[in-house]
C-alpha cells in the first residue's frame, strides 16, 4: 500500500475497503495527489468468485461512497476487482505449509 495520502487518510481508506463484508482481500491500493490537491484512490480487491456483474457494482458503489463520506480529501476513485487466488498469494498463511514425511 503505498501513495500519497496521509497515514491518517490511508487507514481511513482501508477501513472503508476491508468494513465491506464481500471483500475477500485487499490486493493493492495506491494514492496519488492531483489537481486542486484531491487524491486519486486506485484500488484492487478480491471477492467471491460467485458473485454476479451486479453484485460486484453494487459492491464497488458502497466501498466509493464509504471512501468519499469518510475522506473528503478524495476526488477519484478507481476500483478494479478480482477473484483471491490463495495460489497467487506471496504471504501464505501459516496453516498452509505441508510437512513431507520421510520413509
Amino acid at each position: 500500500m503505498s501513495g500519497s495520502a496521509s497515514k491518517h487518510d490511508l487507514d481511513l481508506i482501508m477501513d472503508a475497503i476491508l468494513g465491506c463484508a464481500d471483500v475477500e482481500k485487499l490486493i493493492s491500493l495506491k494514492t496519488y495527489t492531483v489537481e486542486d490537491d484531491k487524491l486519486l484512490v486506485a484500488v484492487k480487491i478480491a471477492l467471491p468468485a460467485e458473485k454476479t456483474v451486479r453484485d460486484v457494482a453494487d459492491v464497488i458503489g458502497e466501498i466509493e461512497q464509504q471512501i468519499r463520506t469518510t475522506v473528503p480529501a478524495v476526488g477519484s476513485v478507481y476500483i478494479q476487482p478480482d477473484i483471491y487466488r490463495p495460489s497467487l498469494d506471496p504471504e501464505p498463511s501459516t496453516d498452509v505449509f505441508v510437512l513431507k514425511s520421510e520413509d
